[in-house]
């Protein structure tokens, strides 16, 4: 009887420490996700930009259908940088000041505003606005999570703005190098149209660049998988470059 009592307390108080353990893992976990600062996550993520100019070439593959070459050049400084995408008599030029607001310029046309910034790179599925990922600047910024991506934890931030072709993006940036991996974007109606994702990297000193790039239309309120989908490739490039500045010119500088 003695025997008993005493293992029946034992198990009780077993049981009341295993909950303790639960209820403070769980009190833990939720502590991890849901207090990380995501303004700080966002202002890493855009520090981490290479030190030096680059000259990339790279393949855009619009549909199944055989790729386009393009050429894209980077000119990175101190306080902005100024990108080139450049393929057949298609050149744009994207200018992105640090903290700043970013500018699109197509050649031909010049600055572009408005609903102009979501036409089409080259008939592809990335709008001008898309590239260079400027969403990433926008000013309303809070953190939405923790998740898993091709298994990397990754910090989930949600970001909004007003007067863009977006209305809010969600982006997953890598908890351990701060590189955005995957974004979701929104528009004025909250549903998706398109998500991002970068299948690949390449590393410079502390830095990660992207290599491959995928970006896919998503129908507004359609449910079923997007098959309107284009990718970018990074394959080959000089990544010590020394680019000269009038290359980068904006019309009428």
């Amino acid at each position: 009887m003695l025997r008993d009592g005493i293992s029946g307390r034992l198990r009780a108080v077993k049981r009341h420490w295993f909950w303790l353990l639960v209820c403070a893992g769980w009190l833990h976990a939720d502590e991890v996700v849901t207090n990380f600062n995501a303004t700080a996550v966002i202002q890493q993520t855009l520090a981490h930009r290479a030190p030096k100019d680059l000259s990339l070439k790279a393949r855009l593959f619009i549909s199944r259908n055989e790729p386009v070459e393009v050429t894209m050049l980077v000119r990175n400084a101190p306080n902005e940088t100024r990108t080139i995408y450049r393929t057949g008599k298609t050149e744009l030029l994207v200018v992105q000041p640090v903290g700043g607001v970013p500018r699109w310029f197509l050649k031909g046309s010049g600055e572009l505003v408005g609903a102009q910034r979501a036409g089409k790179f080259a008939g592809s599925q990335f709008t001008y606005y898309d590239l260079g990922a400027p969403f990433l600047q926008w000013p309303a910024v809070k953190g939405a999570g923790l998740d898993r991506y091709r298994g990397r934890t990754c910090y989930v931030v949600e970001l909004t703005a007003e007067g863009q072709p977006y209305r809010r993006a969600k982006a997953w940036i890598d908890q351990e190098f701060y590189g955005m991996v995957k974004a979701e974007l929104y528009d004025e109606n909250d549903a998706l149209v398109r998500r991002l994702a970068i299948t690949s990297f390449k590393r410079l000193g502390d830095v990660w660049l992207p290599r491959g790039i995928d970006m896919a239309f998503v129908p507004p309120n359609q449910v079923v998988p997007a098959t309107e989908k284009s990718r970018l490739e990074i394959y080959d490039g000089n990544y010590d470059a020394q680019l000269p500045a009038e290359w980068f010119a904006e019309p009428g500088e």
